[in-house]
């Protein structure tokens, strides 16, 4: 199962980057169903309860991407789906961890402000999303005991972060030319990584 989803996720890939670079066409509809890929791979993994935060995760991620895809392009349900993943995956390092860092949870937390300061929602959105996807990149790569499974999921996201960087920067209408394929050429394979970062046994990861 792990090898055909790696070489139908990776035949996908191939075919929506190619098609990208060559101005060939809408590729969201393949970007999407490659999403529901992994979505459907961590459902494979829903005996532990670590693959079922996971599929939990892939499945709000996967929501996210419908509404952010669609062409009319409801951005703040996108993103308020996104803020909903990364609560999910700072669970899941907790529980990896077995205790809370509270200077971590200040940052995570910290962004909320932006409700009440700033009237634009989406923005506010998008700086308590960041910020709780850099606090996970950042405690995943740090996490100890380093694991096989704790590097996928550390490798997972950071590949995330680089494809949010390239959201923003091509939002921003910098580097456009790069950025505009950066997002998926990174995005995929972060999700593909979190897939194989899923205990099949046990309770450590």
């Amino acid at each position: 199962m792990r090898r055909l989803f790696l070489a139908a996720a990776g035949l996908l890939y191939a075919v929506f980057l190619a098609m990208d670079l060559s101005f060939s066409g809408n590729t969201a509809p393949l970007k999407f169903v490659s999403i529901l890929l992994c979505l459907f791979a961590a459902l494979c993994g829903t005996h532990t309860e670590d693959g079922r935060l996971v599929a939990l995760a892939l499945a709000f991620a996967a929501a996210a991407d419908w509404f952010l895809l669609a062409p009319d392009g409801r951005y703040a349900t996108g993103v308020l789906l996104f803020c909903i993943v990364q609560a999910l995956y700072c669970i899941r390092l907790v529980r990896w961890r077995g205790y809370i860092c509270r200077p971590v949870l200040v940052i995570r937390l910290a962004p909320f402000a932006a409700f009440f300061l700033v009237s634009d929602r989406l923005f506010s959105l998008v700086l308590l999303y960041f910020a709780n996807l850099a606090c996970s990149a950042l405690n995943a790569a740090c996490f100890r005991p380093a694991t096989r499974r704790s590097r996928l999921f550390a490798a997972g996201l950071a590949l995330l972060l680089c494809c949010d960087l390239c959201v923003g920067a091509f939002h921003l209408g910098l580097w456009t030319g790069f950025t505009r394929i950066g997002m998926w050429l990174f995005y995929l394979p972060s999700q593909m990584l979190i897939v194989l970062s899923v205990q099949t046994k046990g309770v450590v990861p």
